[in-house]
């Protein structure tokens, strides 16, 4: 039976749908059976269940769309950069024939990321890789935060937002924001805050511990997922509970180093 891949690209650039087209006549040229979608048609959908292996061509949030639609956390994906930061991909797009042949020839390693999960007021509201951003309904409203481990009281401030990254968003949004960069390999939960109006100020907790943030908003909030999946709740008093997620990504590497390693030197070169 031929293997079947999904090959995701990004419809913001062209020369990503001619290689993903590319793709496609390579891997059947080899026996393998290659489904391509873009991204936009894969938000809130999952890929089938039969893809063994996905190929994203595009930017980050290429390769954060194609991590949510992945039907099994076993499934590894190659991130293949056509956007302008590309701190996920694995590999350039001038190296895209090179990294094709290392796929065929089961050249490569699988590194396993953890993921969060998300909810508030006790509705489950999703997973994220990177981070899951808190604001205001309306633009420009700041709210209350209460950050709690375990049900105790560990700081609280008024603020515009606050990013809760995993250690790979650690270098994303929550980096800009003035937030640490933290090691893959540590469990654990960032909490940023954005333009604090108080001495709340950028938190590493252990996703070991029951975290809870009590977030007070007069226009209610508004929850954005890795940067594409949106959630809006109406209540002016929202509890929000973060854990670790029973799904993670797997992430294709071809190089000798991880990705924190990759992104940490792209981020700071």
């Amino acid at each position: 039976m031929a293997k079947t891949y999904a090959v995701v690209y990004t419809e913001k650039r062209r020369d990503a749908y001619e290689a993903a087209q590319h793709v496609k006549r390579v891997l059947e040229l080899r026996g393998v059976d290659v489904r391509i979608y873009g991204a936009s048609e894969i938000v809130d959908k999952k890929l089938p269940e039969e893809v063994s292996l996905v190929i994203a061509l595009g930017g980050d949030g290429t390769i954060l769309k194609t991590i949510g639609a992945i039907p099994n956390s076993s499934i590894p994906v190659l991130g293949v950069n056509f956007g302008r930061g590309g701190f996920l991909a694995e590999a350039d797009a001038k190296d895209l024939n090179q990294a094709l042949e290392r796929i065929l020839l089961g050249e490569y390693k699988i590194e396993r990321i953890m993921m969060l999960s998300i909810e508030a007021n006790s509705e489950k509201l999703g997973n994220f890789l990177n981070e899951a951003y808190i604001g205001s309904k309306i633009m420009g409203k700041t709210l209350s935060f209460r950050i709690l481990r375990d049900g105790v009281e560990l700081a609280e401030g008024l603020a515009d937002a606050l990013i809760i990254s995993t250690p790979v968003g650690s270098t994303a949004y929550a980096f800009s924001a003035g937030g640490p960069i933290v090691d893959d390999e540590l469990e654990a939960a960032i909490l940023t805050p954005v333009c604090p109006i108080s001495n709340l100020r950028p938190m590493v907790l252990s996703v070991r511990h029951r975290l809870a943030i009590k977030v007070s908003a007069d226009y209610g909030i508004s929850i954005m997922l890795d940067g594409y999946s949106l959630k809006e709740i109406d209540e002016k008093r929202v509890v929000i509970k973060v854990e670790r997620s029973g799904c993670s990504a797997s992430f294709i590497r071809l190089g000798e180093y991880g990705g924190f390693v990759r992104r940490v030197r792209k981020k700071l070169g």
